[in-house]
């Protein structure tokens, strides 16, 4: 569907009712046209951004008429258009919306979307109207910055927990983390754990300063986003750390954080291994491994399972070991040459290989494995039928599998 923008106020201008061509603007194609478009566009996506045409609409007795004749209250997304609203501050939709409250309902989500944008003339509005709130309010005021708004929900009573610390500090918000616990607001260790994984190094030196608890995964969430100053500062301030540690490095393909971390005595397991060949992390997979870092069934796994068949070949060729759970993962996600290339290898193969490709609908592996002697059973055909695999049940049923005449073939 086409429409245009200007004639119904969409867009940002659109939220503005002063705009000096409000005489120019024109309701065409009708907002009736829109709001009907079901999928193609949702009430929910337009209305917080429509302005004058929207007015016209709402001044109209019609509106109300329209919305219940054509059974609005029934559409899915209705109970999300104030939240929406609010979202944007458009004053003006948000109060023609209420109106029509048994159609567009609101709840504490409307009142923390108007904070975590800073529309505090929403807000006010929303409580002055009976909109409930709760702690979410001010923890995403403080996510977004947004100080004024912050204060004027504390002093109207509004709730508050160690989420409103934790979440400035996860937007980089330190003049309003201190301006929190200032006023009494709670914190706890997940104020360094969104410090940390977002790389708000100034945040988190303040934190510590005032006696914020360390997290202990602060390190392996820094390592995730790839924080590394922030990972050295935490470790010489006695910030503790384990496997976790190098296997967010090695599955978020940090080879840099890998190497320090290790460097440094950081501890890894058999998971490091496992994560970077999941990820198709190859360097960081053969330094790992070049510098003695464990491996077990898992990394042939994992590489099976997203089709990685350059570490797979890796692995194999360099004795890692593999099961029945490798072949299981190639057939479950349908990685036809992996598998191939697994079991001219050696990897073996079972019923719960023939179970894995009927689970997920995979014919061509299920075909190809039937043709290379994997065995099958009843569960292979009720994985089929539990997932309403309707091609491969029929195939199933034309090829013999066990159980297949039970159900009527």
């Amino acid at each position: 569907m086409s429409y245009d923008s200007n004639a119904t106020g969409i867009g940002a201008a659109g939220a503005n009712s002063s705009s000096p061509n409000k005489k120019k603007q024109k309701m065409s194609p009708p907002l009736e046209s829109l709001l009907l478009a079901g999928e193609e566009i949702s009430i929910q996506g337009i209305l917080p951004f429509v302005g004058v045409g929207l007015e016209t609409f709402c001044n109209q007795p019609r509106a109300e008429f329209w919305l219940k004749d054509n059974s609005y209250h029934k559409t899915p997304d209705r109970d999300h258009v104030c939240t929406a609203i609010a979202t944007v501050g458009n004053l003006t939709v948000m109060q023609w919306a209420r109106r029509q409250k048994e159609i567009f309902p609101w709840d504490e989500e409307t009142c923390a979307r108007a904070a975590k944008n800073g529309q505090l003339e929403m807000l006010i509005w929303l409580r002055e109207n009976g909109c409930p709130w709760n702690e979410r309010t001010c923890e995403k005021a403080a996510q977004g910055g947004h100080l004024d708004v912050l204060k004027w929900a504390h002093e109207n009573g509004c709730p508050w927990n160690a989420l409103t610390c934790a979440s400035a500090a996860e937007g980089g918000q330190l003049e309003i983390l201190k301006w929190a616990r200032e006023n009494g607001c709670p914190w706890t260790y997940l104020t360094c754990l969104e410090a940390a994984a977002e790389g708000h190094l100034e945040i988190l030196k303040w934190a510590r300063e005032n006696g914020c608890p360390w997290h202990p995964w602060a390190c392996a969430d820094a390592a995730r986003h790839g924080h590394l100053e922030i990972l050295k500062w935490a470790r010489e301030n006695g910030c503790p750390w384990d496997e976790q540690t190098c296997t967010y490095a090695a599955q978020f393909g940090n080879l840099e954080i890998f190497k320090w971390t290790r460097e440094n005595g950081c501890p890894w397991d058999a998971r490091t291994c496992a994560k970077a060949a999941r990820h198709r992390h190859l360097e960081i997979f053969k330094w790992a491994r070049d510098n003695g870092c464990p491996w077990d069934e898992r990394t042939c796994t994992s590489a099976a399972e997203e089709g990685h068949l350059q570490i797979l070949k890796w692995a194999g060729d360099n004795g890692c070991p593999w099961s029945g759970m490798t072949s299981y993962g190639a057939a479950l996600y349908g990685q036809l040459e992996t598998l191939k290339w697994a079991c001219e290898n050696g990897c073996p193969l079972d019923d719960e290989t023939c179970e894995a490709a009927a689970e997920n609908g995979h014919l061509e592996v299920l075909n190809w494995a039937r043709e290379n002697g994997c065995p099958w059973s009843a569960a292979t055909y009720q994985a089929a039928c539990q997932h309403n695999r309707r091609e491969v049940i029929q195939w199933l049923g034309d090829s013999g599998c066990p159980g297949s005449r039970d159900e009527g073939h």
